[in-house]
C-alpha cells in the first residue's frame, strides 16, 4: 500500500475516527484505525465493537493495500509533521510515514485482524437536518441513563411515524420527549432503542461539521448515521438496544392540579444559587404559597439557603422536593423565556415545559421529611 495526502485533511479524519477506537478491549487491534487504498480514494474505518466509524479521503494512490494502524500514535505522528504532502506506505507489519526530511516507522496490525462489524447498509434511510437532530438529541439524551447494569436505559427511543420523529429518553427518574418534524414522510413506521453514546457522538460530529443534513438508516440490528462534508463522508453505526423499552405514556399524568408559568432565566439562576447548599443528595425544596415560590435547601453540617420569587399561584400552599441536578437540567432544556411547571401533588411526578414547545421533561419528585 502506499499513498500521499495532504497532511491537515489526514489529520482531520483521524481526529473523527479515533472517537471510535476502543480504549478498553483486550483485543489489540481494536486500539487501531483500518486504512484502506485503493481506487484514488483512502478509506478509514474504526470500531469497539458496538459503535463503528468509517470516513473516506480523496487521495492519490500508488499501490493499493490494506493495513491496521496504531491509532494514538499514528494520529500524534501525522499531527506533528509538517504541513506539507505526505507519504504513506505499507507493508505487512509495519507502516513508514514521510515529508521531504522526515520519516517514521511505526508496528502495525494485518487488515485480517481487524473486525468487520458493520456493512453500513444505507437501505431505507431517511434525512433529517443537522441542527433539529442535535437540538432535540441535546434535550432528550440528558435523560437517557448512564448505568450499564440497565442497558435499555442507557438508549433512546426513536421512533419515526409518518413525518414525525421523536425521541425518547429515560434514567427512572426523569423523562424526556421531543418531537422534530421531518422534511418528508415516510411510508412505514421506524421504531429503535439506539445507545446514548452513539447519538452523540452523531451529534458531536453533526456540530462540527456544520449546516446540512444527516441520512438515517435504521436495520434490523443496527443503525447508521451518514453525514457529508467536502472532505468526503462520515459513517458512524451502531448496534440497537434489545429489549422492550419502558411504557412512557402511562408515566405522564394525564391532569396537574397545580401549574405555574415563571420567568425561565430567573427560576435557573435562583435554582443555581440555592442548590450549592443542597449538598450530600439533599433535595432542592420548592414551596409554593399565594403570590409566591420559595426554593430551599438545607445539608447537614454545611449549611442552607432560601430564595423567594414573586409568582402567579392562588392555590393551597403545598411543597414538593426534587434532585436539584435533574430539575436544573430540565429547566435548561427548554426554550423561550417562560417556564410552565405543572404538578399534581409532593409525590406524583412534576413536569417541566415551554409554552408551545413540542418537548416535555417529566421529573420524579424526592419524598420529604421534616
Amino acid at each position: 500500500m502506499k499513498f500521499t495526502c495532504d497532511r491537515s485533511a489526514l489529520v482531520d479524519k483521524l481526529g473523527i475516527l479515533a472517537r471510535g477506537v476502543s480504549t478498553r478491549s483486550t483485543l489489540p487491534v481494536l486500539s487501531g484505525i483500518l486504512l484502506q487504498a485503493g481506487e484514488g480514494r483512502l478509506d478509514l474505518s474504526s470500531t469497539d465493537m458496538e459503535l463503528s466509524m468509517k470516513a473516506d479521503l480523496a487521495t492519490p494512490v500508488e499501490r493499493e493495500g490494506e493495513v491496521v494502524v496504531p491509532a494514538r500514535l499514528f494520529s500524534d505522528v501525522i499531527r506533528n509533521l509538517p504541513d506539507e504532502e505526505l507519504v504513506v506506505e505499507a507493508g505487512e507489519a509495519a507502516v513508514k510515514v514521510s515529508v521531504a526530511r522526515a520519516a517514521f516507522s511505526l508496528n502495525a496490525w494485518a487488515a485480517a485482524d481487524f473486525p468487520q462489524t458493520s456493512t453500513f447498509d444505507m437501505a431505507g434511510a431517511f434525512t433529517v437536518g443537522r441542527g433539529p437532530f442535535v437540538e432535540t438529541l441535546n434535550k432528550v439524551g440528558r435523560a437517557a441513563s448512564r448505568d450499564e447494569t440497565r442497558p435499555i436505559l442507557t438508549g433512546v427511543l426513536m421512533t419515526i411515524v409518518g413525518d414525525t420523529l421523536k425521541m425518547v429518553a429515560t434514567d427512572s427518574y426523569r423523562l424526556a420527549v421531543k418531537e422534530t418534524a421531518l422534511d418528508h414522510a415516510l411510508e412505514s413506521d421506524v421504531q429503535a432503542i439506539v445507545p446514548v453514546k452513539a447519538l452523540g457522538e452523531v451529534a458531536r460530529l453533526a456540530g462540527a461539521l456544520g449546516p446540512g443534513d444527516i441520512e438515517v438508516a435504521i436495520g434490523e440490528n443496527q443503525a447508521v448515521f451518514k453525514l457529508e462534508d467536502a472532505a468526503g463522508d462520515v459513517l458512524i453505526a451502531s448496534r440497537l438496544i434489545e429489549g422492550q423499552f419502558p411504557n412512557y405514556r402511562q408515566l405522564v399524568p394525564e391532569t396537574f392540579d397545580h401549574e405555574v408559568s415563571i420567568e425561565r432565566g430567573r427560576l435557573m439562576a435562583t435554582a443555581r444559587r440555592v442548590s450549592l447548599l443542597a449538598q450530600k443528595n439533599a433535595p432542592l425544596r420548592m414551596s409554593f404559597a399565594p403570590g409566591r415560590l420559595t426554593l430551599k435547601a438545607l445539608t447537614q453540617d454545611v449549611g442552607q439557603a432560601e430564595e423567594t420569587l414573586d409568582v402567579e399561584f392562588s392555590g393551597e400552599p403545598f411543597e414538593i422536593g426534587f434532585n436539584p441536578g435533574y430539575l436544573i437540567e430540565g429547566i435548561d432544556a427548554i426554550d423561550g423565556e417562560a417556564a410552565v411547571l405543572r404538578f399534581t401533588s409532593p409525590l406524583r411526578p412534576g413536569l417541566v415545559s415551554a409554552p408551545g414547545e413540542d418537548f416535555t421533561y417529566l421529573i420524579m419528585p424526592i419524598r420529604l421529611s421534616g
